[in-house]
C-alpha cells in the first residue's frame, strides 16, 4: 500500500532528475559535440543512473529535443519579439525583419553554451544535430508568422534570411574565442551596435531594391 504523499515525492524526484539531465546534456554537447555525446557521459554529468535517460525521455535523441525546447538552447519566438525596442505590431515589415536578426544576435550572445554547441554543428551532422536544428527552424517560423504587410515580389526572402542568419551565427560563435572580425570589435557593445546597424541597412536595402 502506498503511503500518503508517496506519489508527490515520486513526481518531484522525477522532475529533479529531468532538470539535471537537461542541464547535463547541454554541458556535454558543448564540451564534446554531437559525435562524442552518449548516455554514459550525460548520466555521469548529471550524477544519475543511465536508465533514467530512457525511463524519463525514451532515449538520448528525445533528451536532446527536450533540451532544445527548454528555452536554454534557443530563444522562443516571444523572447525574440520582446527584444524589439518598439511595439512589434506597430513597426513596418522591413523593421520586423531587421528586428528578428538583431534580437537573435542578442539572445545568442547571452547563451554562451549554445554558441559552443553551434560551433560543432558544421563539423558533426547527425540525428542529434538535426533535433536541435528542428527547434531553431520552428522558432523562426513562429516568429515570421507574426509579420504583417507585404513582402516585395522581387525579394528572395529565403536567401536573405539564410544569409543574415549565417552571419549572425558565425559572428556570435566566432566571438567566443576571437576579439575582432573584419575590424569589428566583437568584445564591445559598440562593435555589436555596428553590426545591428548594418543589419538594418542590409534589410532596408533589400526592401528598396
Amino acid at each position: 500500500m502506498k503511503t500518503p504523499g508517496e506519489n508527490v515525492v515520486s513526481i518531484n524526484t522525477n522532475e529533479i532528475i529531468k532538470e539535471k539531465l537537461i542541464t547535463a546534456v547541454g554541458n556535454v554537447l558543448a564540451r564534446v559535440g554531437f559525435e562524442g555525446v552518449n548516455e554514459d557521459l550525460v548520466a555521469s554529468e548529471a550524477g544519475v543512473k543511465r536508465i533514467n535517460i530512457f525511463r524519463l525521455y525514451g532515449g538520448l535523441s528525445e533528451l536532446v529535443s527536450a533540451f532544445g525546447e527548454s528555452g536554454r538552447f534557443w530563444p522562443f519566438s516571444r523572447e525574440l519579439m520582446q527584444e524589439t525596442r518598439a511595439n512589434f505590431s506597430e513597426i513596418s515589415t522591413e523593421q520586423q525583419m531587421a528586428a528578428f536578426f538583431k534580437s537573435l544576435l542578442i539572445c545568442l550572445r547571452r547563451r554562451p553554451q549554445t554558441l559552443d554547441i553551434l560551433a560543432w554543428e558544421p563539423l558533426e551532422r547527425n540525428e542529434l544535430s538535426k533535433r536541435l536544428e528542428d527547434v531553431r527552424v520552428r522558432s523562426s517560423l513562429e516568429y515570421f508568422e507574426n509579420l504583417h504587410g507585404e513582402i516585395p515580389e522581387n525579394i528572395d526572402l529565403s536567401a536573405i534570411v539564410a544569409l543574415l542568419a549565417a552571419a549572425v551565427f558565425f559572428l556570435s560563435v566566432y566571438s567566443r574565442n576571437s576579439k575582432t572580425f573584419g575590424g569589428i570589435d566583437l568584445q564591445s557593445e559598440k562593435g555589436w551596435q555596428r553590426i545591428e546597424l548594418a543589419i538594418e541597412q542590409l534589410v532596408r536595402g533589400s526592401f528598396s531594391s
